[in-house]
């Protein structure tokens, strides 16, 4: 729901009367006319000029897991994607899109291979969680969909600000990055709400890591990291390091010592992503993702290996094209 437009459209009620409408979406109500405290002039007016969603819903596809996969488009036709993830301890996570399309060329994501459209608004940021709090509710938010956030900082911290109304904490809201250094200077330095920050790193050095992530040819990983540091000294908060698992690409034991030598075990906690086939890479075999999980271990840097979800309707880390 694009707040903005009902402001404007409802400029002669009374300011609270636009909070209202915003509990009532917030909550999960899926129309107008579910909004009983609302007078019945006001509703007929938003009805008419304000659409309850600023993203039209085309397409959804359910895995076997109990993921859902939703594929949106924006009023002028831009695809946008977002998930829905059902866990077996009750968590249900909704990772969110920050653009349509992507900018950044990473090599091993399949929306870095579609055309770029444009920054998503925060409205359309939320209604791709509002989407899902209507089918049930969700208690946990990560910004790792479509586009990279920190290419559409105020945007994506004025959504992230007004997830708490939605049931989600910004302890249990996560913000992803592959570096861009300008957006994420200004998270260290201006978003003292506990967001968690993760950096998509799959590479422990900067040749490799421009390899597979143009990126780093402008921002490079020393640089990168050091700011990391800083938001854990400043913030006293981990950072989570997302790396995909290639094989014969950056799976090796060798790449794993150089991983524990450069990440600080104080700060830094690695999340292993088994790689989700989008053409151009083969995944690592589970042997490898061990063996390279021992070394952390051994390093003392704590590692989880992620639970790979919605793999069958193209909807796990990295997959994610917009395609029906």
């Amino acid at each position: 729901m694009d707040l903005d437009l009902v402001t404007e459209v409802l400029a002669k009620e009374p300011p609270y009367r636009i909070k209202q409408v915003w509990e009532w979406a917030s909550r999960g109500a899926s129309s107008y006319a579910e909004m009983t405290n609302v007078p019945a002039s006001a509703r007929a007016l938003l009805e008419e000029r304000v659409p309850f969603s600023s993203l039209e819903l085309v397409h959804e596809a359910k895995s076997v897991d109990g993921t859902v996969k939703a594929l949106f488009h924006t009023q002028e036709g831009h695809p946008v994607e977002a998930v829905l993830m059902r866990f077996r301890d009750g968590r249900r996570s909704v990772c969110v899109s920050s653009q349509s399309g992507c900018p950044l060329t990473c090599t091993f994501c399949a929306t870095g291979q579609m055309r770029f459209r444009r920054n998503l608004t925060p409205w359309e940021i939320l209604d791709q969680a509002l989407h899902f709090k209507r089918i049930e509710p969700i208690d946990h938010v990560v910004f790792m969909g479509m586009g990279e956030p920190m290419l559409n900082f105020d945007n994506v911290i004025a959504a992230a600000r007004r997830l708490p109304d939605l049931g989600v904490t910004p302890r249990r809201t996560t913000i992803s990055t592959v570096g861009w250094m300008p957006g994420l200077t200004r998270f260290v330095d201006e978003v003292e709400e506990p967001i968690r920050l993760a950096l998509s790193l799959h590479a422990p050095a900067d040749a490799l890591r421009s390899e597979i992530m143009p990126v780093n040819d402008r921002y490079p990983l020393d640089d990168v990291l050091a700011e990391c540091l800083r938001y854990y000294e400043l913030r006293v908060r981990k950072v989570f390091v997302e790396y995909v698992m290639l094989e014969g690409v950056n799976d090796s034991v060798a790449h794993a010592q150089e991983l524990a030598e450069i990440l600080d075990r104080r700060v830094f906690k690695v999340n292993l992503i088994p790689y989700n086939p989008t053409g151009m890479y083969d995944g690592s075999s589970r042997e490898a993702i061990a063996k390279f999980k021992h070394v952390l271990d051994e390093a003392r840097l704590p590692s989880t290996v992620r639970l790979t979800r919605g793999r069958d309707i193209a909807a796990a880390c990295g997959q994610l094209a917009a395609t029906a």
